[in-house]
């Protein structure tokens, strides 16, 4: 069983400052009394200038079977810490500044943004496949374990019904594994970039929505590494394309996906001899399908 109790303070100043506090206080039969607090703030310097800060505590609970389905499909042993802690226990904090510019069909939706968030953790389970050979083993992190997150988004409608996005994010992630002490954290990507651009006709009967993607790399567990003799993921391309065209109750659409082909080759360690304790499909970093076209029909039961 679980108590729980919140409470929460706004101030306001006029429509230049927004502070909100909040307090949240638990007690969990497992783990006894857990105070989380946290808080946001936000601030306009002009129409066109917002800064927003955020901090706080949060609490999970981890179920170490479903958080790490990965290791399920491998043939490694799991080995489980003896007194395993699974409330994982973290603060997090960071902040956003928006910029309004003014052009664009509709200045109110052109902007570029910034933001930085860390996430540091008092006490992670880790799931690490690179102690011991063909072994999963999950304990508690003994060491600091954070991940720092930098981002930033731009949205322009150049003409009318036209609009294009962009998002770049830098990811630096690092936790201490045993044997190995602070690293990066495997299979993280250190940067993601994304390119949206979409266009509707007249009265949206035709929306065309292409999405191109660059994908970074990512640092592979020891044993995949001498496998496929490299210790990072490439970086990859990815590309999205949709046609869809409406009509009275219902669309139909068309697109595709990866249509630069781009796979994986061998994703799959071991995959000639499955039942053999050096098998795993854990380590997949990128499409092991290439080109996909679809095609379908979404219809509308009723409108509210």
């Amino acid at each position: 069983y679980a108590l729980s109790g919140f409470g929460e303070y706004t101030f306001t100043y006029e429509d230049k400052l927004t502070f909100v506090g909040g307090l949240n206080l638990d007690y969990n039969w497992t783990h006894g009394w857990l105070f989380a607090p946290r808080a946001s703030f936000k601030y306009s310097f002009t129409d066109a200038i917002v800064l927003r800060l955020a901090g706080g505590r949060g609490y999970r609970c981890s179920n170490i079977l479903a958080d790490n389905m990965g290791m399920f499909s491998t043939g490694s042993t799991i080995e489980i810490a003896e007194g395993l802690n699974t409330l994982e226990d973290a603060w997090t904090f960071g902040g956003n500044v928006t910029f309004y510019l003014p052009f664009g069909y509709d200045s109110e939706n052109t902007y570029v943004s910034f933001d930085y968030f860390r996430s540091t953790f008092n006490n992670q389970v880790v799931s690490d496949q690179e102690l011991k050979d063909n072994v999963v083993c999950l304990y508690n992190v003994n060491g600091p374990s954070y991940t720092n997150t930098y981002q930033i988004d731009f949205n322009v409608d150049p003409v009318e019904r036209f609009s294009i996005t962009a998002t770049f994010r830098y990811t630096d992630s690092r936790v201490t594994l045993a044997g190995q002490g602070l690293c990066e954290r495997p299979m993280t990507s250190r940067f993601k970039g994304v390119l949206n651009l979409q266009y509707a006709t007249g009265m949206s009967k035709w929306i065309f929505d292409l999405t191109a993607q660059i994908n970074g790399p990512m640092r592979l567990p020891d044993f995949a590494a001498r496998e496929w003799g490299m210790a990072m993921s490439p970086v990859y391309p990815a590309l999205y394309a949709q046609v869809t065209r409406k009509f009275r109750g219902f669309d139909v659409y068309v697109g595709g996906e990866n249509l630069t082909n781009f796979t994986q080759k061998n994703p799959v360690i071991a995959s000639s001899d499955p039942f053999s304790d050096k098998f795993n499909a854990s380590c997949v970093w990128g499409p092991i399908m290439g080109i996909k076209v679809y095609a379908g029909v979404r219809y509308t039961l009723w409108k509210i």
